[in-house]
């Protein structure tokens, strides 16, 4: 039990907005059994996992991950998803991205005050609220994980969304 926090990416496909996409997800197996034009769009896009000998198929990929980073999961609440706390997903931007990164780079670098820049939020199961060494260490692997995403990510092509579970 605790904070886990999550960036998934879903592929931008032609004639399909991001509801259509994560709905396609959802119900891949039904869509290929049926074999329909919604199955025709997104069949070049399925991506096949496996992982302890589990497979799966989808659309959805994982592509960073945290676990009781809280001072991150509020710097998304707020900047994101407009103060609501609600473990659902929302979309996010490369502007976004940036402006995250600029947070962690002013904390760690420019030694801005942290509980200003990017304060701890507590919460059920939400980890150490102090600005203590895991803080600091939380902070700088967000910005080798922004780093790589702002260099990497193709915001054309895919979709970038933030969940959080608890």
């Amino acid at each position: 039990m605790g904070l886990d926090m999550h960036l998934y990416s879903f592929p931008k496909i032609e004639g399909m907005n991001l509801a259509e996409v994560r709905s396609a997800d959802i119900h891949l197996s039904e869509l290929e059994k049926e074999n329909g034009a919604i199955y025709e769009k997104i069949k070049e896009h399925i991506k096949h996992f496996e992982e302890f000998d589990f497979k799966w198929r989808g659309l959805r990929t994982e592509i960073a991950t945290w676990r009781k980073a809280n001072q991150i999961h509020h710097w998304f609440v707020e900047s994101v998803q407009n103060g609501k706390d609600d473990m659902c997903s929302y979309e996010v931007t490369k502007e976004n991205l940036q402006e995250l990164y600029t947070s962690c780079v002013n904390v760690l670098l420019k030694k801005k005050i942290p509980h200003k820049e990017l304060p701890t939020r507590p919460g059920p199961f939400f980890g150490s609220t102090y600005y203590d060494e895991y803080y600091f260490w939380e902070i700088d692997r967000t910005k080798t994980i922004l780093e790589t995403l702002l260099n990497n990510f193709n915001f054309d092509t895919h979709y970038m969304l933030y969940c959080a579970d608890w």
